[in-house]
């Protein structure tokens, strides 16, 4: 069983841009002067290795983690935007589950789409039900999620964007190594998410290590390594006042 999905109006969307982003944490400059243009129908891979920023990439531009330098905006009107106005479009996943283990996998999932705002109340048990079964979860529905493996965790987080595919008004997802942990027939549930996604005018960067490919949409790729300072210090020094 798979639930329907609602097509994003090409007014609620046009894009999102990104320029000559900074990061420090600490006293590290993760990367300096990023700049990238996310379109309706593509989906951003945000890649590097592990330290270079791609969390924190995605957690700055929902403002959970301050930008030292640069500006969000609006394409292609060019429009300021702030962290809270594209979280307001936004369904985030971060690279932890977050679900309560003592908690069953439909009670966690239940409990996440009222906090996503994409539960419609009057069906539901059947919207749940079915975001299981899409993702492989049915027979595990009443299970406690702290019996699940990691891999069904990360099916369990999936569920969420199954739901979230019937939201028009939630046209980016941002989603931390969403392939962890999954099987091949996981990364399939993964990639036909995200091409049903992007075939009804959404938008997705997602931090990966895996080439994921979904059928629909155009994928594009963001090194992070490539903005990274050649010394902290230097770093520093360019961002200082």
């Amino acid at each position: 069983m798979s639930l329907g999905v609602a097509p994003i109006g090409h007014g609620s969307f046009g894009g999102l841009k990104a320029a000559s982003l900074a990061l420090i944490r600490g006293e590290r400059t993760l990367f300096t002067d990023l700049s990238f243009d996310l379109a309706p129908g593509e989906l951003l891979r945000l890649l590097g290795p592990n330290g270079s920023g791609k969390s924190s990439l995605l957690r700055a531009l929902l403002g959970l983690t301050p930008l030292a330098r640069g500006q969000l905006l609006a394409g292609p009107s060019g429009r300021p935007l702030t962290p809270r106005e594209v979280c307001a479009q936004a369904l985030y996943q971060g690279h932890a589950h977050g679900a309560k283990g003592e908690l069953t996998a439909i009670e966690n999932l239940a409990l996440a789409a009222e906090l996503d705002g994409s539960l419609a109340s009057h069906d539901a048990v059947r919207t749940l039900d079915a975001a299981l079964d899409e993702v492989g979860l049915a027979r595990q529905r009443h299970i406690e999620t702290r019996r699940l493996s990691q891999g069904q965790k990360q099916r369990l987080n999936l569920a969420r964007f199954a739901i979230g595919l019937q939201v028009p008004d939630r046209p980016l997802w941002l989603m931390d190594e969403p392939s962890a942990a999954l099987d091949a027939s996981g990364l399939a549930v993964l990639e036909a998410l995200l091409g049903r996604h992007l075939a009804r005018g959404g938008a997705a960067i997602v931090a990966t290590h895996l080439p994921i490919a979904p059928a629909e949409g155009i994928v594009r790729e963001l090194h992070l390594d490539t903005f990274a300072p050649h010394r902290v210090r230097e770093g520093l020094a360019e961002l200082a006042p």
